[in-house]
């Protein structure tokens, strides 16, 4: 039973300096408290210099907190301690962005405290909430991402499913799959597919053609059965669940979806990078969750998953040459070597994949046409392995000579150490076994422009190697990075920040957009082959309405599921260059998503938005359509 909790108050100035959050620490059990510290997690940091009334003793990592009352302090049952900390490193926008979890500890026993949502003065909130209108169908069909063309002249309610009596054994094991697809999304419904005709049934009659594309399929209705054409084993995968969506449609909304009796699809993707990125370092997902994620994949014929392995917050591979990076480098929390971040943080937060994991996940994104593209988030971001390995720092390097923009001290790997490439030639060789896929993302992202700048190691190599500040050293990195992926068969991918300082040569590089709208097109200038992943757009952690009781960050702005939906990503580049666009991603940061009801408000219908920018030609959607059909849609 909580005993303690904890309210704040976010009152807001026009200089962060001013800006205050005013907690109240209340005991609501029966003993009294005293000579106990408070530690907090919370999105909203207190500056370096950040000033406190009726409390003392303040140190910050990140987002961690942990100050205590003025000394002889007793906190009786039934009083609060009240106290202010003024001058904040970002403003509080929304209700998350305050403490998230809070523990005290009294005479070494951790008691957990609970924490209410942040409040805020009633004119700081606009009131805004998430608006996904109930939308209209202009065609009784459900289908998402939406066809390329479509065109059917009657329909029929007297259809629940298709049967193959006929076909190859690979074609119907294809249709065995789909339906086990379809049951583990809805559990409740019927399989779409059947291997014998019963009433109620269609023929459906499936067909290799060489003349069309490897993810292309086409299907004609008729009275007597439908016949789907495919080019490879996507598009038969495709054109199936396409089948299996419209079953599904007419079976729960019957009287908005129905079935063809006669008319055509045509379709093939627009792009071929159709991605979706899953950070499990800030929040951990299991192995069931991850599986589940890459059938709502599939079901919206999404075919990447960039995965966000390691981060500050924890490393969640196996890397058997470096077990400590999970035995120790995956916890935070009381106790552990990283401090409790970004909710649990009473408790040791802890989780990773073994290798044998990773093979069952990627052997069922293969089976579903995905990619999984692994991303070891590195110079920057590598809290997790710097603490685990501290061999891997330059001793002479002063503590906190820089600091990256989540608030982490010294969390670069230093590219003038031998140490640093040994380190990583061991870890990707290990990673490039596990994933079969052409690249491997190298992360690359948000390093402090003062990172080494105080390593006498790095002051050497600049001087050697005639480099130029931080993001030039980052350069010489990512170089040399290139050439230990290349050893192993694979490509670089990265944020577009591996572009500063002079980048690497593009050529077979691949980069995400993700910083702003325009960065697209300054990559494709520069040569390089691009994903669109703005974060005012794609990123499915921004609130999706202004209102202070809306969950999510705001760095980028509000992201409505409409906007995301509407957003289109060739918008300025030149024709000649389209090429280059390889395709979009939504990317999944977990900072906020701390359950899956979060996880669900946040994600959906947003990803299936980014699903159908990926597959549809920009003249074949319609936003008032695609809201009708988020009412059905399958959540995590």
């Amino acid at each position: 039973m909580t005993e303690v909790v904890l309210d704040c108050f976010y009152r807001p100035a026009e200089n962060l300096a001013d800006a205050r959050l005013e907690f109240s620490l209340t005991n609501t059990g029966k003993k009294t408290l005293q000579s106990f510290t408070l530690a907090y997690s919370a999105m909203t940091r207190a500056a370096a210099n950040a000033s406190l009334e009726n409390a003392e003793g303040l140190t910050r990592i990140a987002n961690f907190h942990e100050l205590s009352p003025p000394s002889g302090f007793q906190l009786e049952p039934g009083k609060s301690w009240n106290f202010v900390v003024q001058g904040l490193v970002n403003p509080a926008r929304h209700r998350l962005d305050g403490p998230k979890s809070a523990y005290i500890t009294v005479f070494g026993q951790i008691i957990e405290v609970l924490c209410n949502d942040l409040d805020t003065p009633p004119d700081s909130d606009t009131g805004e909430r998430r608006n996904v209108p109930i939308g209209m169908v202009d065609l009784p069909i459900h289908i998402v991402p939406w066809p390329q063309s479509i065109g059917v002249s009657a329909w029929t309610d007297k259809i629940t499913a298709f049967h193959l009596s006929e076909g190859t054994s690979e074609e119907k094991a294809a249709a065995a799959k789909i339906n086990g697809l379809s049951k583990r999304l809805f559990p409740d419904a019927p399989f779409p597919f059947r291997f014998s005709a019963s009433a109620n049934t269609h023929a459906l009659v499936l067909r290799h053609d060489v003349a069309l594309s490897d993810e292309a399929y086409g299907i004609e209705f008729s009275d007597d059965q439908a016949v789907l054409s495919y080019g490879g084993q996507p598009g038969r995968d495709y054109g199936l669940t396409v089948l299996a969506q419209i079953a599904y449609g007419a079976y729960v909304d019957p009287g908005t979806y129905r079935f063809p009796a006669t008319g055509t699809i045509a379709d093939s993707p627009r792009f071929g990078w159709r991605g979706t990125h899953l950070d499990v370092s800030r929040h951990f997902r299991q192995k069931n969750e991850v599986l589940r994620l890459l059938d709502l994949l599939a079901w919206g014929r999404m075919n990447v998953l960039q995965w966000h392995l390691t981060d500050d917050e924890g490393w969640r591979l196996e890397i058997k040459a470096y077990p400590e990076l999970t035995s120790s480098g995956a916890k935070r929390g009381p106790g552990c070597q990283q401090v409790g971040q970004l909710g649990f943080s009473s408790e040791i937060y802890e989780g990773s994949y073994s290798q044998d994991d990773v093979r069952d996940i990627v052997s069922h994104a293969i089976d579903l046409n995905i990619d999984i593209v692994p991303e070891i988030d590195v110079p920057g971001h590598s809290t997790a392995v710097l603490k685990t390995y501290p061999k891997f720092a330059d001793q002479a390097e002063p503590d906190n000579s820089y600091h990256s923009i989540q608030g982490y001290p010294n969390n670069a790997l230093n590219p003038a150490m031998d140490e640093t490439y040994d380190f990583l030639e061991k870890v990707f060789a290990e990673v490039a076994s596990l994933f079969p896929s052409e690249f491997i993302h190298i992360g690359g992202d948000e390093v402090d422009v003062h990172s080494w700048l105080e390593s006498p190691k790095a002051q050497r190599l600049m001087s050697e190697e005639n480099l130029t500040g931080t993001l030039e050293l980052q350069a010489y990195f990512m170089g040399r990075v290139r050439k230990i992926l290349a050893k192993h068969g694979k490509k670089l991918a990265g944020w577009d920040e591996v572009s500063h300082g002079g980048g690497i040569d593009p050529d077979g590089v691949l980069l995400m957009a993700w910083q702003k709208r325009e960065v697209t097109k300054e990559l494709i200038d520069q040569g390089y082959d691009v994903i669109s992943t703005p974060g005012q757009h794609y990123y499915l952690d921004m609130v999706q309405a202004s209102g202070w009781r809306e969950p999510g960050a705001s760095w980028a702005g509000v992201s409505t599921p409409e906007a995301s939906y509407a957003y289109e990503p060739s918008d300025g580049l030149d024709e000649s260059k389209l090429n280059q666009l390889k395709g979009v991603q939504a990317c999944i940061w977990s900072e906020h998503l701390t359950d899956n009801a979060l996880f669900n408000h946040m994600v959906f219908p947003r990803i299936y938005a980014v699903a159908e920018s990926g597959w549809t030609s920009p003249d074949r959607k319609n936003w008032q359509r695609f809201a009708a059909a988020s009412a059905i849609f399958p959540t995590l």
